[in-house]
């Protein structure tokens, strides 16, 4: 029998968790579903994605947790200022290790009886919380729509390719999966599945939800949640951004190809780096750079985590 049919749909008929149940150390009522927002230094950012949260209606109850990664600026101050706006806030203090899934698996230990993952640095769509809500009242994982023209313009938008606007990502050829900041799960099946691996620095999203599919736990799309994606808004940032994803691409393939997850042939990385080189001397404009950086980001990072993890992923 799989994972699936063993919890199957979450209906709230139950006004606590059991006392030995998953995450569920508390007393009292349990939110039907909690929004934990992993943050680390957001101050700049974090007001407009819980302004967005504020203007949220859904018949079901939710709280939001700020799981703040050990930040140094003043984001667990603006958190606290929204508890009158938002009266079931609460801040809980993740900077025991660094790291997003970090966060993520400390916010999930007090959350309800679903959980949903936004970043502090997105924004939620008007009706995100109702469309999520009800979905997870009937799946076990989903993930939400992506819009990538809201928060972003320019030079900073040009060239790229919409991703998880249709439907769940294909990338790396193996299993699809969503974004972390789209993700949403029952309770009871993130702590069967054991969260977000500790060791699993930057696509902890996508081996969440390839463990989940391999456990036999099918991820629905919601088309109705969107959210708003940031992209990054320097050339640095998006280069050290995917170097950090085509790091994590190497671990992923350690990880996951005996289970079927093809490798990189040689030729490939090769063709990459060459077409990288003649890329150069073409670079034109801003978005120009921003493709090549992140072109660049993502070979400089899957030789990176070739070495580190000894396996080849060019």
């Amino acid at each position: 029998m799989s994972m699936h049919e063993t919890w199957g749909p979450m209906h709230n008929t139950e006004d606590e968790l059991p006392d030995n149940g998953p995450l569920a150390a508390r007393n009292g009522p349990v939110a039907d579903l909690s929004v934990v927002i992993p943050c680390l230094n957001a101050a700049d950012v974090l007001p407009r994605q819980l302004d967005a949260l504020v203007s949220q209606e859904w018949n079901g109850s939710w709280n939001v947790i700020v799981a703040d990664n050990g930040s140094t600026d003043e984001t667990t101050a603006i958190a606290r200022s929204y508890e009158p706006r938002l009266p079931s806030l609460r801040v809980v203090d993740a900077s025991d290790r660094r790291g997003r899934q970090y966060a993520c698996n400390a916010g999930a230990r007090v959350a309800g009886k679903a959980i949903v993952f936004i970043d502090a640095d997105d924004e939620i769509a008007p009706g995100y919380i109702a469309a999520v809500g009800e979905a997870l009242a009937e799946h076990p994982i989903v993930a939400a729509r992506i819009d990538d023209a809201t928060l972003n313009h320019g030079w900073i938008l040009d060239g790229r390719s919409s991703v998880q606007s249709a439907d769940l990502q294909h990338g790396l050829g193996f299993l699809p999966f969503g974004s972390g900041g789209t993700l949403g799960v029952q309770n009871p099946v993130f702590a069967d599945l054991g969260g977000f691996a500790d060791d699993m620095d930057y696509a902890e999203d996508v081996d969440f939800c390839w463990r989940a599919q391999l456990a036999g736990v099918p991820i629905y799309f919601v088309a109705d949640a969107v959210v708003r994606y940031r992209y990054r808004p320097s050339l640095r940032s998006m280069f050290r951004q995917h170097r950090n994803f085509g790091r994590a691409s190497a671990l992923l393939y350690r990880t996951y190809r005996d289970r079927g997850m093809p490798g990189r042939a040689t030729r490939a990385g090769l063709n990459d780096w060459w077409g990288l080189t003649k890329s150069f001397v073409l670079i034109r404009s801003r978005a120009d750079a921003a493709r090549w950086s992140r072109r660049l980001g993502r070979g400089v990072g899957r030789i990176q985590g070739s070495i580190r993890y000894r396996v080849w992923y060019p």
